[in-house]
């Protein structure tokens, strides 16, 4: 392994640094087109907020890079804040990728904003190592679940000994003020900027994003103006624990994968050797278990498809219905052991992607980290957090067992922990009710997190969308998105107890002509119907090239 220069640590610290900004505190500095060739249509500026919350006399600040899609209609109402989750996601990417969307389920009435949260892009820039290949080279020295050998844990607990402490030499200085409390802190400086000091919060956050939301509005509560919250992680949990509620749905996805597939063979390769879902259900079961033992060798390239490969295609398929169709041909090459197929780069490198270890994929993986782990304010034993990775290993078969991420945290160094950790309840009444919303069957953020988010906040409506994968926009549904919209121009919230059904079907290949003017559940009611249909569909489209949460 080639030694990291003891340069790296102090450049990436003094780069954190250069963020704090001359930014005018308070007044965003609108400069026009972001210059980003992908996203023509964002406008950018910036913000200046205080660097340390808890510091009240210091003067330092710091720059946040704001991205707006401007609204498309007359008159203008309130804008809306977005967070794309991750920890870690670039929000300018999420706007940029689906603002014109956003738009159309919106109504073009609202200017749409977000911002990079501490840590993401130019904003307190966290990173861990210099360069991809440092983390292709960390990723290869441990699987991503405890599960794949008798010596995995090991393995995973001393890997993440190097990355923790790869992170505490570069991110010393600015570690410690990157967190969720901070980042809800943000929002409200850069609402007060949209609409002036003490101005209601409009806010639609995904994934962590409801994490963030839902610390904002605790914390805020008199604040809140239409808060939409979509793929809820159950903060406790999130910020607190170590979140095995996120993977008790995980395998009923898995079972709607195996019941969508059965009942679109034509679509779904694999299905055509068995005569039900159940079969099908044990028979990938069984492929895996037996790939512990007999991996697929592919003596073309040298390769081997391991259980982790397979395992973990699976539980990153289960997020996006809109990509079961191609992983069931992937699961009927691996059954088939099919090397000639297995040994194509482009599929080889995609197995290899998901089986390698969770640890660093990315840059973005170690935000996700600095902002999870400053959060937990943990530090243990390997033998501390053996027993909550059993307990989750015993939930799911196909999800990941997070002992990559629960190890890591309990290796955090306690100078990064956050300067500022929501220590309070849950249980507020905002100044108005916050609408919730959750799949049935949700791989990451189940519905029974949302069912008891919803108990919490006093007045909050669940909407529960009838369909599989992460956020309701992962399937199309004309019935969520206008409750959305109705609750956005003018609070309405839907009754309790309302189920949307989605308006395209599991294994499909239907495009947006095929649906409209009809859609599967032939609700298509008007042009403007059909727009929102098409830009649903549109996501789904998108995200099957490039998921972002």
């Amino acid at each position: 392994m080639t030694r990291q220069s003891s340069l790296v640590p102090t450049l990436l610290s003094l780069a954190s640094l250069a963020a704090l900004s001359q930014a005018e505190l308070g007044k965003i500095q609108w400069r026009g087109s972001c210059n980003l060739t992908s996203y023509p249509t964002l406008v950018c500026g910036t913000l200046g907020v205080p660097l340390d919350y808890t510091e009240s006399n210091s003067s330092k600040t710091l720059t946040l890079d704001i991205a707006k899609w401007p609204a498309t209609k007359k008159p203008v109402s309130e804008p809306i804040i977005f967070n794309f989750g991750g920890p870690g996601v670039n929000s300018f990417e999420g706007l940029g990728l689906y603002g014109e969307e956003f738009q159309a389920i919106l109504g073009g009435h609202n200017d749409l904003i977000a911002f990079n949260n501490r840590g993401v892009g130019d904003t307190l820039p966290f990173s861990c190592y210099s360069d991809d290949a440092t983390r292709e080279l960390i990723a290869l020295q441990a699987p991503n679940d405890g599960r794949a050998s008798s010596t995995a844990l090991g393995e995973i607990w001393a890997q993440n000994a190097n990355i923790a402490q790869a992170c505490y030499a570069t991110n010393n200085q600015t570690g410690s003020l990157i967190g969720t409390s901070f980042a809800a802190r943000d929002i409200v400086q850069v609402a007060d900027a949209l609409s002036g000091k003490d101005s209601l919060v409009n806010f639609w956050g995904f994934s962590y994003g409801t994490t963030i939301g839902s610390v904002l509005a605790a914390m805020f509560p008199e604040r809140m103006g239409y808060v939409a919250l979509d793929g809820v992680d159950n903060p406790r949990e999130a910020l607190y624990g170590y979140n095995a509620q996120a993977v008790v749905d995980v395998d009923k996805v898995f079972e709607g994968f195996c019941a969508g597939c059965m009942a679109a063979p034509d679509l779904c390769p694999i299905a055509k050797e068995y005569t039900s879902a159940a079969n099908l259900e044990a028979a990938i079961y069984l492929m895996l278990e037996n790939l512990k033992y007999n991996p697929i060798a592919i003596p073309e390239i040298g390769g081997i498809v391991t259980w982790s490969d397979v395992k973990s295609t699976i539980f990153e398929a289960m997020y996006l219905p809109s990509s079961w169709p191609l992983t069931s041909e992937l699961l009927y090459y691996v059954q088939t052991r099919n090397t000639t197929i297995l040994g194509n780069s482009e599929v080889y490198e995609t197995i290899k992607s998901y089986g390698q270890s969770a640890s660093l994929t990315s840059a973005s993986d170690e935000v996700g980290t600095a902002i999870t782990c400053s959060d937990k304010h943990r530090s243990a034993t390997i033998k501390e957090v053996l027993p909550y990775i059993k307990a989750r290993q015993a939930l799911s078969k196909i999800s990941s067992d997070g002992s990559d991420g629960d190890m890591r945290c309990a290796q955090w160094n306690p100078k990064m922990f956050a300067k500022e950790r929501y220590s309070g309840d849950f249980e507020v009444k905002t100044a108005n009710p916050v609408l919730i919303l959750s799949n049935t069957y949700d791989p990451a953020t189940p519905l029974p997190a949302a069912k008891n988010l919803t108990e919490t906040f006093e007045g909050s409506v669940l909407l529960e969308q009838n369909g599989y994968g992460h956020t309701t926009l992962s399937m199309p549904s004309l019935c969520t998105a206008k409750a959305v919209r109705a609750y956005f121009t003018n609070g309405t919230l839907p009754a309790d107890g309302t189920i949307c059904q989605v308006d395209v079907p599991l294994f499909t290949n239907l495009t947006y002509k095929d649906v409209w003017p009809k859609s599967f559940q032939r609700s298509v009611e008007s042009r403007d119907d059909a727009s929102v249909l098409k830009a649903l569909m549109s996501i789904r489209d998108k995200m099957s090239r490039r998921r972002i949460w």
